[in-house]
């Protein structure tokens, strides 16, 4: 009798089991359709992927872009892998990029591979490592975008990065544009997992058994973002347990704060100015008479090169007599008995050189460059040039006249990758250029549009892309 009843017991305890297990298969498996479900939810509701859009997938191999990987896998969309062997981990750095290539392989996607020498382009340009790396990984990016016709390229940013991101800002000083995190589009970039965390994503890759890579980078404390998310962040999460629900409301408010500001901002900034082609007054009465006058006064200074410290001073200059000159890499604000003008540096004496049809010989600037330009029937194996100074354009989206000439003051265009229009100044500012730089820099439009930022960067809408079929080639040449 009692071996029958704890034969019995034994049955139950076993059934019982089985039925806990099967439970939590099925709740694990509802939680990664609930993810699958809120990553189609969130690309529809931020317009993030069209229906005939193939999008590039930056892939390091860890949990984060393997997951972002496997989702779009299993949710039919169309990719293709990317990889950048740093070079910052010797063989370790080697074994990511094969296990990233055998991924590629696993879903039967194009790869793309690409090695920096990052140390020494970090050193080349006095910039850190990581920003080194982002540069050139971005790069890279809109060089694969324009030669393979991808919609745009996916990185696989989470809410966790954009918490550790808005207290780096904060604690490094920022505005309102530092605090609302990271967008889940910017320009070809997109951020399709920001709807999640750190752990639901550990979570999918664990209920799925997807294998990831770990970069022991990853808990040096050496980094600060690292101190962030190993000592900030859990203390946060344990003063308010519904972290990860409030915190994505806060940033919504935010970014419409910031929406709110910059109106106010624009709105101002057109009572307050009287332009005269490239020369813009400030009135100082008008100025004074607005609130928080020092705040508008550095932002709407900020495109133009100078800092909230210079921007402090000006309107410190306003209270003494006329004649202080404050100088960015770009422009020139005088104090003026009226007000602040806003002028832009004066340029070298470059020429404007029109061009009316291909020419068949170099040509001479200035007697300091020579431009090549030669047209040519796209190649199969077509390979962008990593020559800033070599530009490859698509010729038959070139209209003459073509018009070689100096960059001014409110140029405008869409560079390789974007969805929106830059300003070139602010293309200027953020490559950090020297103010002889700046001033060398000339531009060839075509048919009244800019098409290459000469040296810099090439109009969107003159990239080479699958339907090219003719090829102008532009060389940039110091004599």
């Amino acid at each position: 009798m009692g071996n029958e009843q704890g034969s019995g017991n034994e049955k139950q305890g076993k059934k019982a089991k089985q039925q806990t297990n099967h439970n939590d298969k099925t709740t694990a498996s509802g939680r990664y359709r609930m993810l699958e479900q809120r990553f189609l939810g969130f690309i529809n509701d931020n317009r993030l992927i069209g229906p005939a859009d193939r999008v590039l997938l930056a892939v390091s191999g860890g949990l984060d872009s393997v997951v972002m990987a496997e989702v779009f896998f299993r949710t039919g969309q169309s990719f293709a892998l990317a990889h950048v062997n740093f070079g910052l981990r010797g063989v370790e750095s080697d074994a990511d990029a094969h296990f990233v290539q055998n991924i590629a392989a696993r879903y039967g996607v194009p790869f793309h591979l690409t090695r920096f020498d990052t140390a020494s382009v970090a050193t080349e340009r006095g910039i850190s490592i990581q920003m080194a790396a982002r540069d050139l990984r971005y790069d890279w990016f809109a060089q694969l975008i324009q030669a393979h016709g991808y919609a745009s390229v996916a990185t696989a940013h989470h809410q966790n990065d954009v918490l550790e991101t808005l207290l780096l800002n904060l604690t490094r000083g920022t505005g309102l544009a530092g605090l609302h995190g990271i967008a889940a589009r910017q320009g070809s970039v997109i951020r399709p997992l920001l709807f999640a965390t750190r752990d639901e994503l550990k979570d999918y890759a664990d209920t799925h058994q997807v294998t990831f890579r770990e970069d022991q980078s990853n808990a040096d404390d050496t980094y600060a973002r690292n101190r962030i998310r190993h000592h900030v962040v859990p203390v946060l999460a344990e003063l308010n347990p519904g972290l990860w629900q409030t915190f994505p409301r806060t940033i919504g408010r935010l970014r419409a704060a910031e929406v709110l500001m910059q109106a106010e901002l624009d709105r101002s900034w057109q009572t307050i100015t009287e332009t005269e082609g490239d020369r813009t007054l400030l009135r100082t009465n008008a100025l004074l008479a607005l609130p928080e006058p020092a705040f508008r006064l550095g932002e709407w200074l900020k495109p133009f090169g100078f800092t909230l410290d210079q921007a402090g001073q000006m309107l410190d200059a306003l209270s003494r007599p006329p004649g202080q000159v404050f100088q960015s890499a770009t422009h020139r604000v005088t104090h003026e008995r009226s007000g602040l003008l806003l002028t832009h540096l004066t340029p070298l004496d470059w020429p404007e050189i029109r061009l009316d049809v291909w020419p068949d010989a170099p040509i001479d600037v200035a007697g300091r460059f020579w431009l090549t330009i030669e047209t040519m029937p796209r190649p199969i194996d077509f390979k962008l040039p990593a020559d800033p100074n070599i530009a490859c354009l698509d010729a038959d989206r070139l209209s003459f006249p073509l018009l070689l000439r100096p960059w001014q003051l409110g140029d405008r265009f869409q560079p390789l990758g974007l969805q929106g229009h830059k300003l070139v100044s602010d293309l200027l500012n953020d490559l950090k250029l020297s103010r002889a730089e700046r001033e060398g820099t000339l531009l060839l439009l075509s048919g009244g549009q800019i098409a290459w930022v000469i040296g810099r960067r090439i109009s969107h809408h003159v990239r080479i892309t699958p339907q090219t079929r003719r090829v102008a080639r532009l060389v940039w040449v110091a004599q």
